[in-house]
């Protein structure tokens, strides 16, 4: 929006400092408000109606921002009242540009009494706070469209999270309708789709739908999220599991409902990474199984975090998962090859000094055994880097052992293979070399298998 300001013309920097000693007040952006407003004192030549002298600027959500103004700027910057014809083309508009996939956010002002201009009265619902002098008689400036543009790789990426087993859900702000647009841009919902139940809701309808949380002792509803721990539970859990199978999209979310998706998720038993920038988004990244912040987000956001992306680009996840995946099953063969070896040797030593009375293995050979299977062996199983065919099959299970019955069948067969050649090769070793090989099986072939 300030680059857009420059564009017209408009120095916003000396803007900033002819107003910036005259801010009286400022509301901050909240989620649950979805808007953003201040306070400032007008001059004396500023003051054009009813010798107010004090003026509240508000900046949010389109829809909430609209619903607040009973008049408007016309084209020649006359306030004009706010009739029903008009109250539908705004709406038409805003509904247009949240098709193309736009965010929109209106612009109002009010001019207010000397004694205005503070939170007189807070309403609180959910955790949620709304001023009274936010909540009517405002005059709309303009609404914007603001476009994100989605990353080349964003699609991609999405189908190969979907291919891998791992559903992407989107949990935005944004309106429904945007939201939505979005969402088919990116690969996570097809035509059709959103209008099926439960597969795009809103924050307050989810919220409603599945029950809030509630304290499992008591009941009551939970407003701090986390604070309770493992007495938190889902008000209705039935149709958690109904969300769960369905959700692709949820717009117009609060934190709060963020913090219960991941939640029901985790109850359910599924394995959860979330993903988030700001501050309110740390209770539902300390709350996944593994959560990814943006290195542009808040400092909370970090802390809260196990992995920080670097370049904040939704790829980099893939990445990771292609990465975790890798170096699960470079373990996995690791330990698979070090559990056969070890066997083979256990097997080849003791049967050995029973049959032999002596082992066929000597110390020093033991020590090149070890040496090998476990720096050798190391650098060539741990070392394999990731690649695409990580990502065709579907995750391991939750509780899956990481020694699994497939790698147990082929660590019994390829132990039984190994110790039979080795013992073959002990015992037959004076058939295939007659002359010139002296050791325990030759003394025991001779001695026609008996030891005085």
């Amino acid at each position: 929006m300030l680059k857009f300001i420059e564009r017209c013309g408009v120095d916003y920097h000396h803007q900033r400092q002819k107003y910036l000693p005259k801010e009286m007040l400022r509301f901050q952006f909240d989620s649950s408000r979805k808007r953003m407003s201040t306070v400032l004192e007008l001059e004396d030549d500023e003051i054009t109606e009813h010798n107010y002298p004090k003026r509240i600027h508000v900046k949010g959500a389109s829809e909430i921002v609209l619903g607040t103004c009973t008049h408007y700027l016309n084209e020649d910057g006359v306030k004009t009242i706010l009739d029903d014809q008009m109250q539908q083309q705004l709406d038409n508009t805003i509904k247009n540009y949240a098709k193309k996939a736009l965010r929109t956010i209106a612009f109002g002002y009010k001019d207010l009494k000397e004694n205005d201009g503070g939170p007189n009265h807070e309403t609180k619902a959910e955790g949620s706070k709304v001023y009274d002098i936010e909540l009517e008689e405002f005059t709309l400036i303009c609404i914007a469209g603001i476009k994100d543009i989605i990353r080349d790789e964003v699609p991609l990426a999405v189908k190969q999270c979907n291919e891998a087993g791992v559903r992407v859900r989107m949990v935005t702000g944004d309106n429904k309708i945007t939201a939505i647009a979005i969402a088919k841009e990116c690969g996570i919902l097809y035509d059709g789709e959103e209008d099926e139940q439960c597969v795009c809701m809103e924050g307050p309808e989810f919220n409603t739908f599945v029950g809030g949380l509630k304290n499992k002792v008591t009941g009551e509803s939970i407003i701090i999220m986390g604070k309770e721990g493992d007495r938190e539970v889902i008000g209705n859990m039935k149709n958690m599991i109904t969300v769960r199978n369905k959700l692709k999209v949820l717009a117009r979310s609060r934190p709060n409902d963020k913090y219960i998706l991941v939640k029901g998720l985790r109850d359910y038993g599924d394995i959860v990474a979330v993903t988030g920038d700001g501050t309110n988004d740390a209770p539902a990244l300390k709350k996944g199984d593994v959560g990814f912040a943006m290195k542009t987000g808040t400092q909370v956001a970090h802390n809260a975090a196990d992995i920080i992306i670097q370049d904040d680009n939704f790829a980099s996840i893939v990445r990771a998962c292609m990465w975790g995946r890798n170096v699960y099953d470079n373990i996995r063969r690791f330990l698979q090859f070090q559990l056969s070896v070890n066997v083979v040797a256990l097997i080849t030593s003791f049967l050995g000094s029973c049959i032999l009375w002596e082992s066929p293995l000597a110390a020093i050979q033991l020590l090149w055994v070890n040496m090998i299977m476990d720096s050798l062996a190391s650098l060539a199983l741990a070392t394999e880097t990731p690649n695409d065919n990580l990502l065709s099959r579907p995750p391991y299970r939750k509780r899956e052992y990481i020694i699994s019955r497939k790698m147990m069948k082929h660590i019994l067969i390829q132990s039984m293979f190994q110790s039979v050649v080795l013992f073959a090769i002990i015992f037959g070793a004076p058939s295939f070399f007659p002359e010139g090989v002296e050791g325990p099986g030759n003394q025991i072939a001779a001695n026609g298998l008996t030891k005085s």
